[in-house]
């Protein structure tokens, strides 16, 4: 029997719905999936029968639960500050930088590098029980500068830290009010809605579409970092990767069971 791939594509008239499909880990994003994703986005970017694209994960109780924990690397393992974060960051920019419109159709639960995931895209609208939140402070890991951007020009700093800083999950109407989310939908009204949604845009003028996207990102991208900052940045990522906390993290985890950590 042919293994079904971690990525599923259906192109309808001029929307093209990429569904991960991962459901046994709840859509978690694999270092193939996101090679999938990446390369895919790329061939969508030179699409001109497509003008919208939707993101979604399979099933109904996940959209994506972020990295999965199993992948990521420890201790001696790390040769880079967070290698994963590399392919991880090189995709989200890949659907950052699209030249159409993309819909996070957050179907169910939407964490850390899901959340992020769906960031990058341009709408998102979730199921009303959607719970949402970025929790790498719970694993013991850092996040990237480029990632804590996105969340700081999308809901502010107080937000930002609050997400951060706490782990917890959100209800999508607060996601609403903090503006993390464009839309809430009902479980029967969430398809109808995103695709309504997707048919409105790709009526409009593609080139228009795609010259406003690329000038709003670019007025919203800039991160003004020193390479001293980024040194430091970058020894504060590799020492969190190969700390205790981590590895109490990750095994916490996979125990289901709240971590013990000792900050070392």
């Amino acid at each position: 029997m042919k293994e079904k791939s971690e990525l599923l594509i259906h192109t309808d008239s001029q929307v093209c719905t990429l569904v991960l499909n991962r459901p046994c880990r709840r859509n978690s994003l694999s270092n193939t999936l996101l090679e999938l994703l990446s390369k895919t986005l790329k061939k969508l970017d030179r699409d001109v029968n497509v003008r919208v694209v939707i993101i979604r994960g399979t099933g109904d109780q996940a959209f994506c639960a972020g990295f999965d924990i199993n992948e990521i690397s420890t201790g001696s393992d790390i040769k880079a500050p967070g290698g994963e974060h590399q392919l991880l960051e090189e995709t989200f920019q890949r659907l950052r930088n699209l030249s159409k419109p993309v819909i996070a159709m957050i179907n169910g639960v939407c964490i850390g590098g899901g959340l992020d995931l769906a960031l990058n895209c341009d709408f998102r609208v979730a199921m009303e029980d959607t719970r949402l939140g970025m929790t790498p402070a719970k694993l013991g890991v850092t996040y990237h500068p480029a990632g804590l951007n996105r969340f700081i020009q999308l809901v502010g700093v107080n937000a930002t830290k609050e997400l951060f800083f706490t782990g917890k999950l959100i209800s999508a109407e607060k996601a609403l009010k903090l503006g993390l989310i464009n839309q809430v939908a009902t479980d029967e009204e969430l398809e109808k809605n995103v695709y309504a949604l997707a048919r409105e845009i790709a009526s409009n003028a593609p080139l228009s579409l795609g010259s406003i996207k690329y000038t709003i990102n670019k007025l919203t991208d800039k991160i003004w970092l020193s390479l001293e900052e980024e040194e430091t940045i970058r020894k504060m990522t590799l020492g969190a990767f190969s700390s205790e906390d981590f590895a109490e993290g990750k095994e916490a985890f996979l125990q289901r069971r709240k971590p013990r950590f000792k900050g070392k």
